[in-house]
């Protein structure tokens, strides 16, 4: 049996081999900074910038949970973002390493020893678009594709305008299920996606208490507080399936009004703290599931 050291190591060697692999830089791509990028936002809007990180962590799931962009399968994975390989991150000597301001406590001192890095974001009160618009545009900044922001943030722009042409003003909760049936998790206005469909025209159903990322964990229960509320909810495959099977066996579920109404919509994932071009999806994908003749 393989022990843990040696697969490390064995895994090291494979992924330097398929750095290595990548082949002679351009005089473009010699000109923009090698980054790495230790989270999926700063990942998805270094891609939608066309400036994709040389490397990041948890690549499998930025493609399971962001998707689109696609991440080029050049760009290296560091594995979890909690626990980056930090000897793969020395052997690439990257100019810069990319964080987000609620990670930045937990490695930046072993990061600091690597590579230069950098805090992107904040923690403050400020409207999450409005913060998520000043990391792009840093984002822009370091790796000189300002123009490439500003066509992101208008695409926002004018998805979010479509959407309120057709949303109907019905209260809305928007939200995913977690796989045991009893509880969800509900973005509020603090969230990006709460935020986003604020500026879609939606009018967010939920009234309650919510922490910094503009989430609260809520039973099914809480729904009978809310019955002339519409709900959708993100569809993350069979997480959901089963989810929505057992609460199929809820009599609480199928008693609430807006179950028997027939108004639970699902909707396909976005990434809850995603970058523009997921804002912009989520804005569509609003327009098409809650027009008023959707």
């Amino acid at each position: 049996m393989v022990n843990a050291g040696r697969r490390r190591a064995l895994a090291f060697l494979a992924t330097a081999a398929a750095s290595a692999a990548v082949g002679v830089r351009t005089p473009a791509q010699a000109a923009t900074p090698r980054v790495v990028s230790l989270e999926l936002q700063l990942t998805e809007i270094l891609v939608s910038l066309g400036a994709p990180p040389v490397a990041a962590a948890d690549n499998p799931l930025y493609r399971r949970l962001i998707g689109r962009p696609e991440l080029p399968a050049d760009v290296l994975d560091l594995g979890p973002i909690q626990q980056p390989n930090l000897e793969f991150l020395q052997y690439l000597a990257p100019d810069l390493m990319v964080v987000p301001a609620w990670e930045a406590n937990a490695n930046r001192v072993t990061l600091a020893r690597l590579a230069p890095v950098e805090v992107l974001g904040d923690l403050s009160p400020r409207p999450p678009l409005e913060r998520l618009e000043a990391v792009a545009r840093r984002l822009a900044e370091i790796v000189g594709r300002q123009a490439e922001a500003g066509v992101l943030v208008a695409a926002l722009g004018a998805a979010c305008a479509r959407a309120r042409e057709t949303v109907s003003p019905q209260p809305t909760l928007l939200c995913r299920f977690f796989e045991d049936g009893r509880h969800l998790a509900v973005f509020s206005t603090k969230s990006v996606l709460g935020a986003v469909a604020e500026r879609c025209g939606v009018v967010n159903a939920w009234t309650g208490r919510q922490n910094a990322f503009g989430t609260s964990l809520a039973s099914v229960e809480t729904l009978a507080s809310m019955p002339s509320a519409r709900i959708v909810h993100f569809h993350r495959g069979p997480e959901t399936e089963r989810a929505i099977a057992r609460l199929e066996r809820s009599p609480l579920w199928r008693a609430l009004p807006t179950v028997r109404r027939g108004e639970v919509t699902a909707m396909p994932v976005v990434h809850p703290n995603g970058g523009l071009a997921s804002a912009a999806r989520l804005a569509d994908q609003l327009r098409t599931t809650l027009g008023a003749h959707g």
